[in-house]
């Protein structure tokens, strides 16, 4: 069935139009020479600005004008371009996931933001975009795709809410997350960018940079900026984070002032993995992330979708099996055997070895060497969680060292098994087990005895021609 063409919400003009303006590099420039090249009239100082804003809005305006969409029986048809008009036919079966988000200036009129993820898109972009559509289209978009990939039949189950994360959890997430340093580094950035406009110099009122106690006490201040920003991020970002399962479909909807909706296919889901971070483990909270043939849905890694971002470990067999009956989560791994122990706790002393070296060569502070006791317990603790196990049609790694990630992978959704060793491993009968199961994602265990890594490939090959 034909149907019309259709605009987006007259909104995508100003969506558009930030989108130029967001262009660092030009807007930059042009306030340089705003600012810097003053002549005495103001017309002629501010006019590359002026030129800047009107080509961010004119595109803003065409970009929505020659942009139009509709819906076909099995297909979606979009023309786009100022200058250069394309025109695309994706259809329905080559859609690997679709989500909607909707920021302040989409909630504000009614709309939401539409992400289509399809096979062989480029890692970075999303296939297609749609900034701005009612709620009812986006519906209706879901609708026909979903119903297009199982089988052109109405859905009738009802829809089955399998996890909601409480308020605590979600404070305890914030709490516990590790933002605060991209904070930092996105602070840093703005800084060194407009440090030719801000008068730092007058921060010495306040902090002296030639007393020690003063700049550390600066930097500490930024830090519990920092950490407090990332807590609120991860707050927004999180809230009402709830996942749903219907027919074959994944829906995790999330955020508290940018609400997004993620929808994804069972069936494109390549492997489960489980992270298990160090604060986290001790309070007996994991993170469950899900390995999808698509893109960055929810605008993390390409590939990777958090499922539960914080689940007691106890409960997530049954979580997982909710929603993939074919996978069997289990902690059972069969420990590394001793020849590995020594290289794990050596690899681990490698990273940090560099510090005291230099701590003790340049400045004599011999206490450094107190570092290298928790980077042996790390490597030991690494070696100990390491493991390689085979269930059935399932083959699981766990690897880490601050944080330990478990993979669970069925072997049809395996591309790749790879076994390989060093010099130094082939003297120790050791071998690196590598498995991918999507280009540039892939499990890996250091130094599994040669013995179960023969067994690990030869289960492979079974049943393959």
């Amino acid at each position: 069935m034909m149907h019309e063409k259709k605009r987006l919400h007259p909104i995508a003009i100003v969506i558009y139009t930030m989108k130029r303006l967001k262009q660092g590099p030009f807007l930059a420039l042009a306030l340089l020479i705003a600012i810097k090249e003053k002549t005495g009239d103001p017309f002629v100082d501010w006019l590359p600005l002026f030129l800047f804003l009107f080509y961010a809005m004119f595109a803003g305006y065409m970009s929505w004008r020659r942009f139009t969409y509709r819906l076909e029986e099995h297909n979606m048809y979009i023309e786009q371009g100022i200058f250069v008009k394309k025109k695309r036919y994706i259809p329905f079966d080559r859609i690997q996931g679709i989500s909607h988000s909707s920021g302040l200036l989409q909630r504000l009129v009614g709309v939401v933001q539409v992400h289509i993820e399809t096979a062989g898109r480029q890692i970075d972009d999303p296939e297609v975009v749609l900034p701005a559509v009612s709620m009812e289209e986006a519906d209706q978009i879901e609708r026909a795709i979903r119903n297009q990939n199982e089988g052109n039949m109405l859905i009738k189950n009802e829809m089955d809410v399998v996890f909601t994360l409480r308020f605590r959890d979600v404070l305890f997430l914030a709490v516990t997350s590790g933002g605060a340093f991209s904070v930092i580094a996105a602070i840093g950035a703005l800084l060194s960018d407009f440090d030719n406009f801000i008068p730092f110099e007058r921060l010495n009122i306040f902090f002296r940079v030639d007393d020690t106690a003063s700049t550390l006490v600066f930097l500490l201040v930024v830090l519990m900026i920092a950490y407090v920003l990332s807590v609120i991020g991860h707050l927004f970002r999180y809230m009402n984070f709830t996942v749903v399962k219907q027919n074959k479909t994944i829906t995790i909807t999330t955020g508290l002032l940018q609400k997004k909706s993620i929808s994804t296919s069972i069936e494109r889901v390549q492997a489960i993995a489980v992270k298990e971070s160090p604060i986290r483990y001790l309070f007996g909270y994991v993170s469950v992330h899900l390995i999808h043939a698509g893109g960055a849905l929810d605008d993390g890694k390409h590939g990777s979708l958090v499922l539960f971002p914080l689940v007691r470990k106890n409960e997530v067999t049954s979580l997982v099996a909710t929603c993939f009956p074919e996978y069997r989560l289990h902690n059972s791994f069969r420990s590394l055997c001793t020849r590995a122990r020594w290289r794990y706790m050596l690899r681990s002393l490698y990273t940090v070895m560099l510090i005291p070296v230099i701590t003790i060569v340049f400045f004599q502070r011999f206490e450094t060497l107190l570092l290298l006791l928790p980077a042996v317990h790390v490597g030991y603790r690494s070696y100990r969680r390491a493991g390689v196990t085979i269930k059935s049609e399932q083959l699981a790694l766990r690897s880490g060292w601050l944080t330990i990630k478990t993979v669970y992978m069925l072997k049809h959704c395996i591309q790749s098994l790879t076994i390989s060793q060093t010099r130094m491993q082939q003297r120790l009968g050791l071998c690196t087990v590598r498995a991918t199961v999507m280009p540039g994602i892939r499990g890996k265990v250091v130094d599994v005895d040669e013995r179960e890594a023969k067994v690990i490939y030869e289960w492979f090959l079974e049943n393959k021609e």
